[in-house]
């Protein structure tokens, strides 16, 4: 029931973001906006050669983060920012042992140079909970 709910709750938030293939189109803040998220210190770069859902895997797996073994993805192409091809990875799932929280979503801003489509380099790391009581939604807080 849980994952149900969850993958229902990602359906909508993907609507409420727009699709990969509405590039042309303005992005919700959500994807482009990173105040919105709960930081994560990005330490040392993170580099990797791939899709980009291989390479949210890889620098979530270099950080210590896991995602378990079926993790949703959505993938944001935002364009060009500063000289380099910009796109937002984002990563859910189902946290095992926590009864206070349904969800958990990361974000991952990845850019690359122009023409390296497939290099990319991990820029911002953030997350949201999806928790089981207080309000609905996602947020950026610790589930009570």
């Amino acid at each position: 029931m849980k994952k149900y709910l969850l993958a229902g709750t990602m359906f909508i938030f993907v609507l409420i973001c727009g699709s990969a293939e509405a590039a042309a189109q303005k992005f919700s803040k959500v994807v482009t906006d990173a105040d919105r998220w709960d930081p994560i210190a990005v330490e040392e770069p993170v580099e990797c050669s791939g899709d980009p859902e291989e390479c949210a895997l890889k620098a979530l797996g270099a950080m210590e983060i896991s995602v378990g073994d079926e993790p949703d993805f959505s993938v944001y192409r935002l364009g060009e920012n500063e000289g380099r091809e910009v796109t937002v990875v984002f990563v859910s799932h189902l946290p095992e042992g926590d009864d206070s929280v349904l969800g958990i979503l990361y974000r991952l801003k990845f850019s690359s140079e122009n023409g390296e489509a497939s290099k990319y380099r991990l820029d911002e790391l953030g997350r949201m909970f999806q928790c089981v009581r207080g309000p609905e939604g996602w947020r950026k807080t610790l589930c009570p």
